[in-house]
């Protein structure tokens, strides 16, 4: 039995799930449906996305050159800036941050709710700048740039697909330059560099190589999400809270005790037996928790790759996991980036926000969250409760992208009325 618990802070609801466990309380709790396009008036076609595991050949060359192109060029290096800007944005409810082990920043709830609309012009600025990119290689070698009107982005139907496509896996861009944030561990391509200064991104991507996050989404579960009946829990589902597997509260309860018998002298086991013993009061203490909760996620991880692990310790750390089905967004990151094999410090490209961008991957996820919520909108009324300033939306400004007829500032409704994007989705998700 899977339990869902709704309308918490990402960090407070894990821990809150758990303490529900820990004090043994109750809680109760396919296929895709083609779409027509047909509805696109003549004046602007509009263009199918469509999986990336369904492509021809020829979409997935016009693609992977674009791709290439672009970040060969620089070009995606103001999309990495502009992403990591979260002061500007207030694009995310959690700012994962660059440190090992990871931890989280709590944003405002407003914050959260921008997540889906904010990255849905994102996407629309990145596929004309490809789409641009294409047109000035295909020019520089002789060939018809008219196909560029073909390009899309697809998205990743990590739920069905269950991994990467198979051209995905050994696509892996190189070039491109991030700005150095606080924290980076060593290993990684920006340690040893003042924050605030460029370095240049050495791609790495080790998918499903995450000891605690090496699973997706099932179809189920996200047809769980698309049931919720108002915007924010469907948010909440999709990026705030996760399930609570029930029937694996027993393992995580007996997983705890032996951790604070490994590690006795670990803040993180000692913050974590203390939160599930309540819930939290604050989103502070939520904060803490959760970083708690990554730390031994990381103290499993760092020991499995000893030449001697002790697999009891790696397996505890694994079973308090186990209370948790988390949440797509931060699920498809996580397990698409991985964890390098030699060195649990560094993860892959596209868990840090600001050098994800490079990764096709990161486009293809966040293509597959769109997706979800397009789907979701086709039958629910309900939009982003946002008000004010906060139903604008400018991913990038008017000067980063004059040269690809970007750099537009949308509004709510814009992001909103299906018929005026210019874009449908070949198939609506049904889980």
């Amino acid at each position: 039995m899977t339990c869902e618990l709704h309308r918490r802070a990402f960090v407070r609801g894990i821990i809150a799930a758990a303490s529900a466990a820990w004090l043994g309380l109750s809680l109760g709790c396919g296929a895709d449906t083609p779409v027509d396009a047909g509805d696109a008036s003549p004046e602007a076609p509009r263009i199918a996305r469509k999986s990336a595991s369904a492509m021809t050949s020829e979409e997935i060359d016009r693609f992977k050159r674009a791709y290439e192109y672009a970040v060969a060029n620089g070009f995606f290096d103001v999309f990495n800036d502009e992403h990591y800007d979260h002061h500007r944005h207030r694009h995310h409810g959690a700012d994962l941050q660059a440190t090992s082990p990871m931890t989280v920043m709590v944003m405002d709830e407003t914050s959260g709710y921008r997540l889906l609309p904010w990255h849905r012009a994102f996407l629309l600025e990145a596929e004309q700048m490809l789409r641009a990119a294409l047109r000035q290689r295909d020019k520089e070698e002789g060939v018809d740039p008219s196909e560029a009107d073909l390009l899309f982005i697809p998205y990743w139907d990590a739920a069905h697909d269950q991994d990467l496509p198979h051209w995905v896996h050994g696509f892996e861009p190189r070039g491109g330059t991030a700005v150095v944030p606080p924290g980076l561990p060593e290993g990684h391509a920006g340690y040893g560099k003042e924050v605030g200064e460029r370095y240049e991104i050495v791609f790495a991507r080790w998918p499903g190589k995450n000891l605690v996050f090496d699973t997706l989404q099932a179809p189920e579960h996200v047809g769980r999400i698309l049931a919720e009946r108002t915007f924010a829990d469907f948010y909440d589902a999709l990026d705030v809270t996760p399930e609570l597997r029930i029937e694996n509260y027993p393992k995580a309860r007996a997983a705890l005790d032996v951790l604070e018998v490994k590690l006795p002298e670990s803040a993180a086991v000692k913050t974590l037996v203390d939160a599930f013993g309540g819930s939290p009061s604050s989103s502070q203490q939520g904060a803490e928790t959760t970083n708690a909760l990554f730390e031994i996620g990381w103290i499993g991880a760092v020991e499995a790759q000893k030449a001697a692990p002790d697999t009891e310790l790696v397996g505890a750390v694994k079973d308090v996991y186990g209370l948790f089905n988390f949440m797509p967004h931060v699920r498809m990151h996580l397990w698409a980036g991985g964890l390098d094999p030699a060195n649990a410090d560094v993860r892959g490209t596209v868990t840090y926000f600001n050098e994800l961008t490079v990764d096709p991957v990161f486009w293809m996820l966040h293509g597959e969250l769109d997706r979800y919520w397009y789907t979701w909108e086709k039958t629910h009324a309900d939009a982003p409760p946002l008000q004010g300033d906060d139903r604008s939306f400018n991913p990038l400004t008017a000067s980063e992208g004059a040269w690809y007829g970007g750099g537009t500032t949308y509004t709510l409704d814009d992001l909103t009325a299906h018929d005026a994007l210019p874009y449908v989705y070949d198939v609506l998700f049904d889980g």
